[in-house]
This record gives C-alpha cells, sequence and structure tokens, in this order.
C-alpha cells in the first residue's frame, strides 16, 4: 500500500481528485467573506485541521523529530503556500470565483518553467505543447487587456507566482523529513498567520468600507453561526485532502509533468460558480477549459504510450507518511500472530 501511494499513476490519480474536490473550499470561503474576516477562517480551519492530523497521523511527532535546519526549511516552504493563500482569497472579495481560479492557473505553467533552472528537469516538445495548450486556455477565459480586467486580478497573479515557489521548494525537500511532518508544518503556519491576523483585527477594529475586499481582511471577530462551522470543517477536510495529494504527487513525480493535472480545479471552480451563483462562463471560458484539460490529457497519453519512468529516483523516504503509522501497527500485529 505505501509503495503504491507513492507510485506516478497514483499520485497523479490523488491529485487531480484533491484538484477537483479544492474549488468547493474557495466557494465556501467566498460565501463565509460576507460576514467573517479571512484571518478568523484560516485560524478556525488550521486549528481543525491540526487536530485532524493529530488524531490520524504521527505528524507532531515526526515534526518535532526533524532537525533545525529541515524543520526551517519547512517553515519557508509552508510561508510560500500561505502567501498564495493569503492573495488568492483576499481577492475572492470581489472577483468571480471561475475567474480566481482561472487566472490563479498561470501558477503550473510557471511551475514546468521553474523546473528546468532549480530543479534541473528537461521539458520536451511535447510536454512543453501541452503545458502551452493550457496557456493559452487560460489567456482565452482571463482575456488580459480586456474591459472586465480588475486590479484584483493581480492579487491572484502573485499568488500563482508565490504557489509555484512552494511547489519547487517541495521537491527540493523530496529526499528530507516526511510527508505527515510536511503536512503539519504547513498547517501550523496556517494557524500562526490567522491568529496574528484575528489578533491585528481585535486590537485596530475597521468600519465596513464598501469594498469586499478590504472588509474580508480587515473586519474584525464574530461569532460563527453553526452553518459557518460546517463550512470550516468541510473546508479543513478538503484542504488537508489537497496537503496529502499535492505534497506527495510533487515529491513522487517531476514537476513539470504534474502541472497540466493541477487544471483539474478550473472545470469545477465553474461548477459551484453556476450552483451557488448562477455564473455560467462565457463561450470563450468553455474553449479555454478544453484547451486546459487538453493539456492534461495529452500529457498523461504521452506518458503511458511511452512507458516513461516519471517517479524520482530517490523516493521520499516514508512515503505517504500520514497512513505509516497504521501500516506499521498492521506490520507488527501481523508479526506477532506469525
Amino acid at each position: 500500500m505505501i509503495e503504491r501511494f507513492s507510485t506516478p499513476s497514483y499520485a497523479l490519480g490523488l491529485l487531480g481528485l484533491a484538484m477537483a474536490v479544492i474549488p468547493l473550499n474557495d466557494a465556501l470561503i467566498k460565501i463565509m467573506s460576507a460576514s467573517i474576516s479571512l484571518g478568523q477562517v484560516v485560524a478556525v480551519r488550521a486549528s481543525l485541521s491540526l487536530i485532524l492530523v493529530m488524531l490520524v497521523s504521527d505528524g507532531l511527532r515526526a515534526m518535532l523529530n526533524l532537525s533545525a535546519p529541515v524543520f526551517w526549511q519547512f517553515v519557508g516552504r509552508a510561508m510560500c503556500l500561505v502567501v498564495a493563500m493569503l492573495l488568492f482569497f483576499v481577492s475572492l472579495g470581489s472577483l468571480p470565483l471561475a475567474n480566481v481560479i482561472a487566472i490563479f492557473f498561470v501558477a503550473p505553467m510557471i511551475i514546468t518553467l521553474l523546473s528546468v533552472p532549480f530543479l534541473g528537469e528537461k521539458i520536451g516538445v511535447h510536454r512543453l505543447a501541452s503545458v502551452s495548450a493550457g496557456m493559452m486556455g487560460v489567456l482565452v477565459i482571463i482575456q488580459p487587456g480586456g474591459a472586465e480586467f480588475q486590479k484584483e486580478n493581480l492579487l491572484v497573479i502573485g499568488a500563482a507566482v508565490s504557489y509555484a515557489l512552494f511547489q519547487i521548494w517541495t521537491r527540493r525537500l523530496k529526499a528530507d523529513g516526511s510527508l505527515s511532518a510536511m503536512v503539519t508544518v504547513q498547517h501550523l503556519c496556517y494557524f500562526v498567520v490567522g491568529a496574528l491576523m484575528v489578533a491585528a483585527n481585535l486590537i485596530w477594529p475597521v468600519p465596513p468600507t464598501g469594498n469586499a475586499t478590504l472588509d474580508f481582511l480587515m473586519r474584525g471577530p464574530v461569532l460563527m453561526s453553526p452553518m459557518d462551522w460546517l463550512f470550516v470543517l468541510i473546508c479543513c477536510l478538503s484542504v488537508l485532502f489537497l496537503s496529502v495529494a499535492s505534497s506527495n504527487a510533487y515529491r513522487s513525480v517531476e514537476a513539470s509533468v504534474i502541472a497540466p493535472f493541477e487544471y483539474t480545479a478550473i472545470p469545477f471552480g465553474a461548477f459551484w460558480g453556476v450552483v451557488i451563483w448562477g455564473e455560467w462562463p462565457t463561450v470563450q471560458a468553455w474553449i479555454g477549459m478544453v484547451l486546459i484539460l487538453f493539456g492534461g490529457i495529452y500529457t498523461l497519453y504521452r506518458e503511458n504510450i511511452r512507458n516513461v519512468d516519471v517517479a524520482t529516483s530517490a523516493p521520499m523516504p516514508a512515503a505517504a507518511a500520514v497512513i505509516q503509522q497504521n501500516f506499521d501497527d498492521e506490520t507488527q500485529a501481523n508479526d506477532k500472530s506469525a
């Protein structure tokens, strides 16, 4: 089971599924942005995530066993994701969900390009063509320079750059620590930053400004309703799933191969936009989504027919450490009964 978890096909499949689920997290946070501050949402979600991580894995113990240099590298990696998350969700206060997700997906292209100088990976003609198709799809969707362009779009682009650096750093740390330690540090950073934001909002409350983005970022703490707690719990589960799937994929498969699979989130972002707000994508948006999905499917097709081993030659230690403890317990039980 452990070996299967880190095989390329399984890792990519989990990542595709996680990227299909994560737009629901984005949609729910956009709903809560009308009444709750971003810092409060992040702090509460991170608290629930840390509790679940400690209940189902050895994440806390694995984190405490990290050497100081590796721990701070994990913190630096996690802070790249925290910055990406803050910029992404702040923009949700003013922009439609489908637009934010579409613009954010310049990240896989940035990841693919950065994988050459930072990771020493090679990008063949076919893989470059598939990523180019995805980039064209994104451009068709966002239509840069058009009348609907808003300054908040720049926040999303900043989020994409920070996210790309996060994933490149993940790949560079493939031989350090364990997956459970990496996920635990990530959510600990979420909690610390969210708690600091809540404290700032409590100490320096800002009255409503009429700007959805500023209000989402700066409003004071409020008492959450049962529905808000349910929304945050769903967000927590979806983010934990993505944390495990994404970290495992980027530690097991070449970054430039993974990139197109993250496009799965785009059509699902459009789906939740339709279901919740009635925001139907335009014809241009549908064309862009088809191009993006084509890029991912073509990459998978090429790797399969060439039978290329895209897994890293140095598998991460304690692969799939989130389930490692249960595996060890089962092994010990079998040894005793033998």
